[in-house]
């Protein structure tokens, strides 16, 4: 079996829970190829460098797995027939050197995965948006001038 990452671009229009489901679905099809999913790496909604099927936005996932070569021409098969999916792309690590970077890279979303996940607002309401009451004074030295620097 062969090391590989995929990475999928999720439709935005999808709701959260639509979009984890396509991405649970994705990942059934891999592990039922035969896959080992080693870890994920959800990189949340991002930007797209252009539209796609006039989407400015998409929502990146990036799964980490081993799997038998044969089973990747299924698995893309699979890719392209789902509508979710705006974009997808396997990328095979077959050196020693390319074995080295996956095993960090799965090491890293291992490590993502079990920190801690702080709470973010995902809109500032008014009512959280807190005028000053006072601005501090704030003192600076004036240049003093001197009789001797007018002449």
């Amino acid at each position: 079996m062969r090391n590989y990452e995929n990475l999928v671009i999720v439709k935005p229009t999808l709701t959260a829970e639509e979009i984890q489901a396509s991405v649970k679905a994705i990942e059934e099809v891999i592990t039922s190829n035969g896959g080992e999913i080693a870890a994920t790496s959800p990189m949340g909604m991002r930007k797209l460098a252009y539209p796609i099927e006039k989407n400015e936005r998409g929502y990146y996932h990036v799964i980490y797995s081993s799997i038998a070569p044969s089973a990747i021409s299924e698995i893309e098969r699979r890719f392209r027939i789902n509508e979710d999916l705006l974009r997808f792309v396997t990328i095979k690590y077959d050196t020693n050197r390319e074995k080295a970077a996956f095993n960090g890279m799965v090491e890293k979303a291992k490590k993502a995965a079990e920190a801690p996940k702080v709470e973010t607002p995902a809109v500032e309401t008014p009512a959280a948006v807190e005028a000053p009451t006072e601005t501090p004074a704030v003192e600076t030295e004036a240049p003093v001038a001197t009789e001797a620097a007018a002449e």
